[in-house]
């Protein structure tokens, strides 16, 4: 996540979001704050899964969250176009509800995370 932050610092390589292409400027103003955060919230995920922290897999679900909220804001603030926003909106919505499904709903995931409070 970090390293596409740098490159974007340096201006090496395509900056795209929701598939297009966008400015240096845009991408370093819109989307790496977001990137950013997101890059904190997969540490702190993959420390909870290597320590088997139970809350954990929250984490995974409110860094979807997050994207929903994020595209939602700048879209209704015309910071970003429509088409950018309903992008990430269905993305997150897609992932967020898989990763719903696997971490609280799949049988031996769940159960997994339940023994975990359990210890």
């Amino acid at each position: 996540m970090y390293l596409s932050i740098l490159l974007a610092v340096l201006d090496i390589g395509p900056h795209i979001m929701g598939g297009e292409r966008v400015t240096r400027t845009e991408w370093l103003h819109i989307a790496a704050p977001l990137v950013g955060v997101i890059g904190i919230l997969m540490a702190f995920i993959a420390y909870g899964f290597a320590e088997r922290k139970r809350w954990s897999r929250h984490l995974v679900i409110s860094m979807f969250a997050l994207i929903i909220l994020y595209a939602s804001i700048l879209g209704t603030l015309n910071l970003i176009h429509h088409a950018m926003m309903w992008r990430a909106i269905i993305n997150g919505t897609l992932f967020g509800g898989a990763s719903v499904w696997y971490f609280y709903l799949k049988p031996n995931v769940a159960a997994y995370f339940r023994e975990l409070a359990n210890r």
